[in-house]
């Protein structure tokens, strides 16, 4: 990210008042929570090359807390060299996604047990990482991969500290299908419709990005509980095999109660990110819009580095957005999300049966203070 509302000069210089705004926007991060939705912090999913870097981004530029997010199959997937596209090339191997998956959430036990991130496994905990400046990590799945056709994993998974798992990534796998490539199932499978109500029943968070609108419809007539969909953007012109969505795909999540992750991702710059934020508002309000930047899992992004996150603050108010509002968007949309799914749940009911009707064949009507606190020094990856 550049310092695109300082200096003359700046390709972003489209936000002249933002610049005026930025102590406002650091009054508004040191008295609220922020929460980035979708993110691989450091790449710690993969290589983790960059995670003491990222942490330190983190406390410096007032973020409270962010999913820490694991591509479950990460081991199939690879980027096709002719036309661009992230595509499964193999199938798993037997317990492959499972073992994987714990395998990376396991590199960041150390981080854990020497403090330098909290876990957070409850709405509670991220006024609280807030409050003693750690940054939170919320751990979650991309992908339902790791489940395995495994009804009893989801409970696993919430034992274990995921608190959301997004149904399908670049594989379609036994839950859904996914925005990339022709369906398979049509719309949700009769496990699928398990998995969504037992992350109802244990209050995790569903997630659906990169699932179809079929699936997302699917899901809606199901869920109990709001919603989210952790990073894209609003598209209005037909395009095959978009990760954006279009304005009705957009309004069933809103229909929840849920949020949507606006995401960063492309060469365009902090302009065209705002203008998708102000697109999306328009259409479903403020107040089920998030923060869903991706963090080192794109190739190119307008935003790659958490300490400036008070020039993004900054800049959705001076488009107009109010304090409240940005605010909402920075992380308080979220966090009612989180409040609203967990406060819901009954994990000591009984966990899912393993036979469910298929829902295609049935109509269901860590306080940062940045005044004082100064640390120094369509383009996702494969």
């Amino acid at each position: 990210m550049r310092a695109w509302i300082r200096g003359a000069g700046s390709p972003h210089t489209v936000f002249p008042k933002a610049a005026p705004m930025r102590d406002i926007a650091m009054d508004l991060l040191d008295q609220n929570p922020s929460v980035d939705i979708h993110a691989h912090p450091g790449r710690f999913h993969r290589d983790n090359t960059g995670l003491n870097q990222r942490i330190l981004e983190m406390v410096k530029g007032g973020i409270s807390a962010a999913f820490f997010c694991v591509s479950t199959d990460r081991a199939v997937i690879r980027r096709d060299r002719e036309t661009g596209r992230i595509r499964a090339r193999r199938p798993f191997e037997p317990g492959e996604s499972y073992r994987d998956t714990y395998a990376r959430f396991a590199v960041l036990d150390p981080w854990f047990d020497a403090g330098h991130l909290l876990r957070v496994l409850r709405p509670a905990d991220v006024p609280r990482a807030k409050r003693i400046r750690r940054p939170g990590a919320i751990l979650a799945v991309e992908g339902a991969d790791f489940l395995e056709e495994r009804i009893e994993r989801v409970q696993e998974a919430h034992e274990r500290g995921i608190r959301s798992i997004q149904l399908v990534h670049y594989n379609i796998n036994a839950v859904a299908d996914i925005q990339t490539e022709e369906p398979r199932h049509h719309g949700l499978t009769p496990f699928g419709a398990q998995v969504i109500r037992e992350m109802n029943r244990l209050g995790m968070i569903v997630d659906v990005a990169h699932a179809t609108e079929k699936v997302t419809r699917d899901v809606v007539d199901i869920t109990t509980r709001p919603i989210m969909l952790s990073h894209t953007a609003l598209r209005r012109t037909p395009r095959k095999y978009t990760r954006f969505i279009y304005a009705d795909h957009a309004r069933l999540i809103a229909s929840t109660g849920g949020v949507i992750g606006v995401w960063p991702a492309g060469s365009d710059g902090l302009e065209r990110w705002i203008r998708r934020y102000k697109d999306l508002a328009d259409l479903v309000s403020p107040e089920h819009l998030a923060l869903g930047t991706d963090m080192d899992g794109l190739r190119n992004t307008a935003f790659d580095n958490y300490g400036e996150l008070p020039d993004l603050a900054a800049a959705l108010l001076a488009a107009g957005f109010s304090k409240s509002e940005a605010a909402g968007i920075l992380g308080g949309n979220f966090m009612r999300v989180f409040s609203k799914v967990a406060d819901a749940s009954d994990a000591g009911s009984r966990p899912q049966s393993r036979t469910e009707p298929d829902p295609r064949k049935a109509a269901v009507p860590a306080y940062i203070g940045l005044r004082s606190q100064r640390i120094g020094n369509d383009s996702k990856r494969d």
